[in-house]
Protein backbone atom coordinates (compact mmCIF):
# COMPACT_ATOMS: atom_id res chain seq x y z
CA UNK A 1 0.00 0.00 0.00
CA UNK A 2 1.07 3.88 -0.18
CA UNK A 3 -0.13 6.56 1.48
CA UNK A 4 0.38 10.56 0.70
CA UNK A 5 0.73 12.35 3.37
CA UNK A 6 0.00 16.32 2.74
CA UNK A 7 1.19 18.57 4.88
CA UNK A 8 3.45 16.42 6.62
CA UNK A 9 4.15 17.75 10.21
CA UNK A 10 4.65 16.69 13.07
CA UNK A 11 1.09 13.81 13.20
CA UNK A 12 2.05 13.23 9.72
CA UNK A 13 5.22 12.38 10.02
CA UNK A 14 4.70 9.90 13.17
CA UNK A 15 1.87 8.30 11.09
CA UNK A 16 4.16 7.80 8.23
CA UNK A 17 6.97 6.35 10.21
CA UNK A 18 4.57 3.59 12.31
CA UNK A 19 2.91 2.60 8.79
CA UNK A 20 6.59 2.49 6.98
CA UNK A 21 6.64 -0.72 10.28
CA UNK A 22 3.64 -2.71 8.01
CA UNK A 23 5.61 -2.26 4.78
CA UNK A 24 3.62 0.40 3.55
CA UNK A 25 5.28 2.96 0.95
CA UNK A 26 5.45 6.53 2.20
CA UNK A 27 5.36 9.88 -0.03
CA UNK A 28 4.83 13.35 2.05
CA UNK A 29 4.67 16.58 1.09
CA UNK A 30 6.20 19.51 3.08
CA UNK A 31 7.21 23.00 2.26
CA UNK A 32 10.35 22.05 3.53
CA UNK A 33 10.85 18.45 2.70
CA UNK A 34 14.36 18.21 4.17
CA UNK A 35 12.87 17.85 7.12
CA UNK A 36 10.73 14.92 6.69
CA UNK A 37 12.57 11.43 7.55
CA UNK A 38 14.86 9.85 4.74
CA UNK A 39 12.57 6.76 4.37
CA UNK A 40 9.74 8.67 2.80
CA UNK A 41 9.68 9.60 -0.38
CA UNK A 42 9.66 13.66 -0.12
CA UNK A 43 7.70 16.22 -2.05
CA UNK A 44 8.42 20.41 -1.97
CA UNK A 45 4.94 21.88 -2.33
CA UNK A 46 2.81 24.48 -0.73
CA UNK A 47 -0.38 23.30 -0.29
CA UNK A 48 -1.92 26.15 -0.93
CA UNK A 49 -0.64 26.19 -4.41
CA UNK A 50 -3.60 24.29 -5.62
CA UNK A 51 -2.88 25.02 -9.41
CA UNK A 52 0.54 21.95 -8.60
CA UNK A 53 -1.70 19.37 -6.92
CA UNK A 54 -2.38 18.14 -10.38
CA UNK A 55 1.43 17.37 -10.41
CA UNK A 56 0.76 14.87 -7.84
CA UNK A 57 -1.12 12.74 -10.19
CA UNK A 58 2.13 10.39 -10.73
CA UNK A 59 2.34 9.66 -7.16
CA UNK A 60 -0.79 7.03 -7.39
CA UNK A 61 -1.35 6.65 -3.55
CA UNK A 62 -3.53 4.37 -2.62
CA UNK A 63 -4.27 6.69 0.48
CA UNK A 64 -4.09 10.03 1.10
CA UNK A 65 -4.20 11.40 4.45
CA UNK A 66 -3.84 15.38 4.96
CA UNK A 67 -2.78 17.18 8.34
CA UNK A 68 -3.80 21.18 7.04
CA UNK A 69 -2.16 23.75 8.69
CA UNK A 70 -3.78 27.55 8.04
CA UNK A 71 -0.34 30.06 6.69
CA UNK A 72 -2.16 32.75 9.45
CA UNK A 73 -4.81 32.25 11.86
CA UNK A 74 -7.27 34.83 11.11
CA UNK A 75 -10.21 34.38 8.59
CA UNK A 76 -8.06 34.46 5.50
CA UNK A 77 -5.39 32.49 6.65
CA UNK A 78 -8.51 29.36 7.35
CA UNK A 79 -10.14 30.08 4.42
CA UNK A 80 -6.86 29.34 2.13
CA UNK A 81 -5.06 26.67 4.53
CA UNK A 82 -8.27 24.79 4.52
CA UNK A 83 -11.25 25.57 2.90
CA UNK A 84 -9.21 26.25 -0.58
CA UNK A 85 -6.74 23.41 0.21
CA UNK A 86 -10.00 20.81 0.58
CA UNK A 87 -11.60 22.50 -2.65
CA UNK A 88 -8.79 22.12 -4.85
CA UNK A 89 -8.17 18.50 -3.63
CA UNK A 90 -11.69 17.37 -4.56
CA UNK A 91 -11.20 18.55 -8.03
CA UNK A 92 -8.41 15.94 -8.92
CA UNK A 93 -8.67 12.77 -10.45
CA UNK A 94 -5.85 10.83 -7.90
CA UNK A 95 -8.07 12.20 -5.25
CA UNK A 96 -10.97 10.71 -6.42
CA UNK A 97 -9.10 7.17 -7.47
CA UNK A 98 -7.81 6.43 -4.12
CA UNK A 99 -9.40 4.16 -1.21
CA UNK A 100 -9.86 6.60 1.30
CA UNK A 101 -9.16 10.41 1.91
CA UNK A 102 -8.13 11.08 6.15
CA UNK A 103 -8.20 14.47 6.58
CA UNK A 104 -7.68 15.95 9.96
CA UNK A 105 -9.94 18.66 11.33
CA UNK A 106 -10.66 19.77 14.87
CA UNK A 107 -13.08 19.84 16.82
CA UNK A 108 -13.49 23.88 16.85
CA UNK A 109 -16.13 23.25 13.87
CA UNK A 110 -18.59 22.37 17.15
CA UNK A 111 -21.39 24.65 17.69
CA UNK A 112 -21.03 26.27 21.37
CA UNK A 113 -22.77 23.66 23.85
CA UNK A 114 -22.75 25.64 26.90
CA UNK A 115 -21.01 22.68 28.97
CA UNK A 116 -22.29 19.84 27.43
CA UNK A 117 -21.01 16.74 25.21
CA UNK A 118 -20.84 17.14 21.39
CA UNK A 119 -20.57 14.14 19.17
CA UNK A 120 -19.72 13.56 15.82
CA UNK A 121 -23.22 14.05 14.68
CA UNK A 122 -23.83 17.56 16.74
CA UNK A 123 -24.57 20.71 15.64
CA UNK A 124 -21.84 22.46 13.38
CA UNK A 125 -20.36 26.17 13.87
CA UNK A 126 -21.15 28.29 10.80
CA UNK A 127 -21.12 31.87 12.35
CA UNK A 128 -17.81 32.07 13.48
CA UNK A 129 -15.07 32.09 10.33
CA UNK A 130 -12.43 30.02 10.75
CA UNK A 131 -15.04 27.40 12.12
CA UNK A 132 -17.05 27.84 9.01
CA UNK A 133 -13.75 27.61 7.15
CA UNK A 134 -13.20 24.35 7.94
CA UNK A 135 -16.50 23.07 7.95
CA UNK A 136 -16.40 24.32 4.19
CA UNK A 137 -13.45 22.25 3.88
CA UNK A 138 -14.67 18.89 5.01
CA UNK A 139 -17.62 19.39 3.00
CA UNK A 140 -15.59 19.14 0.03
CA UNK A 141 -13.39 16.64 0.66
CA UNK A 142 -16.54 14.30 1.25
CA UNK A 143 -17.63 15.38 -2.26
CA UNK A 144 -14.22 15.02 -4.06
CA UNK A 145 -13.66 11.05 -2.40
CA UNK A 146 -14.35 8.40 0.15
CA UNK A 147 -13.31 10.26 3.24
CA UNK A 148 -13.17 9.67 7.37
CA UNK A 149 -12.57 13.27 8.74
CA UNK A 150 -10.94 13.38 12.04
CA UNK A 151 -11.68 16.10 14.72
CA UNK A 152 -9.07 16.10 17.04
CA UNK A 153 -9.29 18.08 20.41
CA UNK A 154 -6.12 19.92 21.34
CA UNK A 155 -3.40 17.95 20.53
CA UNK A 156 -0.31 18.22 23.13
CA UNK A 157 2.78 16.01 23.84
CA UNK A 158 5.46 18.43 22.95
CA UNK A 159 7.14 18.57 26.47
CA UNK A 160 8.31 22.41 24.60
CA UNK A 161 4.91 23.11 23.53
CA UNK A 162 3.03 26.05 24.82
CA UNK A 163 1.50 25.53 27.92
CA UNK A 164 4.70 23.57 29.02
CA UNK A 165 6.42 26.45 28.33
CA UNK A 166 4.13 29.06 30.01
CA UNK A 167 3.82 26.82 32.92
CA UNK A 168 7.61 27.15 33.32
CA UNK A 169 7.95 30.72 32.87
CA UNK A 170 5.45 31.12 35.82
CA UNK A 171 2.38 32.47 33.92
CA UNK A 172 -1.04 30.93 34.37
CA UNK A 173 -4.03 31.52 31.94
CA UNK A 174 -7.58 32.95 33.42
CA UNK A 175 -9.66 30.71 36.14
CA UNK A 176 -13.15 31.05 34.06
CA UNK A 177 -11.51 28.57 31.61
CA UNK A 178 -14.61 26.14 30.38
CA UNK A 179 -14.09 22.64 30.20
CA UNK A 180 -10.72 21.28 28.22
CA UNK A 181 -10.84 18.96 25.46
CA UNK A 182 -7.28 17.54 24.74
CA UNK A 183 -5.74 14.41 23.05
CA UNK A 184 -1.85 13.17 23.13
CA UNK A 185 -0.24 13.45 19.79
CA UNK A 186 0.85 9.63 19.94
CA UNK A 187 -2.62 8.83 20.26
CA UNK A 188 -3.79 10.90 17.67
CA UNK A 189 -1.25 9.63 15.47
CA UNK A 190 -1.85 6.14 16.33
CA UNK A 191 -5.48 6.63 16.17
CA UNK A 192 -4.76 7.44 12.06
CA UNK A 193 -3.04 4.30 11.46
CA UNK A 194 -5.88 1.98 13.38
CA UNK A 195 -8.08 3.72 10.87
CA UNK A 196 -6.05 3.17 8.03
CA UNK A 197 -5.47 -0.65 8.61
CA UNK A 198 -9.12 -1.31 9.40
CA UNK A 199 -9.94 0.26 6.19
CA UNK A 200 -7.30 -1.89 4.42
CA UNK A 201 -8.37 -4.88 5.96
CA UNK A 202 -12.10 -4.45 5.45
CA UNK A 203 -13.40 -3.41 9.02
CA UNK A 204 -15.59 -0.43 8.77
CA UNK A 205 -14.22 3.37 9.60
CA UNK A 206 -16.75 5.64 10.12
CA UNK A 207 -17.26 8.54 7.97
CA UNK A 208 -16.40 11.07 11.02
CA UNK A 209 -14.55 10.58 14.25
CA UNK A 210 -13.81 12.78 17.56
CA UNK A 211 -10.34 12.20 18.81
CA UNK A 212 -10.25 13.18 22.61
CA UNK A 213 -9.06 11.24 25.49
CA UNK A 214 -11.84 10.82 28.91
CA UNK A 215 -11.21 12.96 30.70
CA UNK A 216 -12.20 17.24 30.53
CA UNK A 217 -10.54 19.03 32.72
CA UNK A 218 -10.47 22.56 32.63
CA UNK A 219 -6.90 24.06 31.13
CA UNK A 220 -6.50 26.19 34.51
CA UNK A 221 -5.95 23.07 36.47
CA UNK A 222 -3.48 21.30 34.45
CA UNK A 223 -1.23 24.34 35.02
CA UNK A 224 -1.83 24.38 38.44
CA UNK A 225 -1.05 20.80 38.74
CA UNK A 226 2.05 21.31 36.38
CA UNK A 227 3.25 24.30 38.25
CA UNK A 228 2.91 21.84 41.76
CA UNK A 229 5.07 19.26 40.01
CA UNK A 230 7.99 21.86 38.97
CA UNK A 231 7.00 23.26 42.54
CA UNK A 232 6.49 26.72 41.22
CA UNK A 233 3.86 29.70 42.02
CA UNK A 234 1.88 31.04 38.82
CA UNK A 235 0.68 34.75 38.06
CA UNK A 236 -2.78 34.74 36.25
CA UNK A 237 -4.55 37.86 34.47
CA UNK A 238 -7.60 39.35 35.58
CA UNK A 239 -10.46 37.09 35.02
CA UNK A 240 -12.84 38.58 31.76
CA UNK A 241 -10.75 37.35 28.45
CA UNK A 242 -12.35 37.02 25.19
CA UNK A 243 -15.25 34.52 25.49
CA UNK A 244 -14.02 30.72 25.05
CA UNK A 245 -15.60 27.35 23.57
CA UNK A 246 -17.13 25.35 26.39
CA UNK A 247 -17.92 22.11 25.59
CA UNK A 248 -17.15 18.38 26.57
CA UNK A 249 -16.20 16.07 23.09
CA UNK A 250 -17.55 12.48 23.43
CA UNK A 251 -14.94 9.83 22.30
CA UNK A 252 -17.32 6.87 22.13
CA UNK A 253 -16.66 5.78 18.83
CA UNK A 254 -13.20 4.84 19.81
CA UNK A 255 -13.95 2.22 21.75
CA UNK A 256 -16.20 0.85 18.81
CA UNK A 257 -13.78 0.58 16.20
CA UNK A 258 -11.47 -1.71 18.58
CA UNK A 259 -9.41 1.47 19.71
CA UNK A 260 -8.07 2.39 23.34
CA UNK A 261 -5.74 5.18 24.43
CA UNK A 262 -2.43 5.29 25.44
CA UNK A 263 -2.89 8.27 27.69
CA UNK A 264 -6.62 8.16 28.79
CA UNK A 265 -6.32 11.61 30.42
CA UNK A 266 -3.76 14.58 30.88
CA UNK A 267 -2.47 12.75 33.84
CA UNK A 268 -0.89 10.11 31.96
CA UNK A 269 0.53 12.19 29.14
CA UNK A 270 1.80 15.79 31.40
CA UNK A 271 3.69 13.30 32.75
CA UNK A 272 6.18 11.79 30.31
CA UNK A 273 6.45 15.45 29.33
CA UNK A 274 7.90 16.19 33.05
CA UNK A 275 9.90 12.62 32.86
CA UNK A 276 11.34 13.74 29.26
CA UNK A 277 11.99 17.45 30.56
CA UNK A 278 13.77 15.79 33.62
CA UNK A 279 15.98 13.98 31.38
CA UNK A 280 17.35 17.49 30.02
CA UNK A 281 18.29 18.82 33.10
Amino acid sequence: MHLLILGCGDIGTRVGLSILQHGWRVSAVRRRPQLLPDDFDRIALDLTEAERFSELDQVSPDYVLVTPTPPSYDPVGYQSGFAGVAQALAGQEWVARCRRVFWVSSTRVYREAGGGWVDEHSALNVDEPQAAAMVAAEASVRRGATATIIRPAGVYGNPEGMLMRRVRAGEGGGTDAPYGNRIHRDDLSRLIVHCLLRDLNGESVPPTLIGADHDTTPTHEIEDWLAGQLGLTLKRPAEGGPARANRRCANGLLGQIGFALDYPTWREGYQDALAFSAEDV
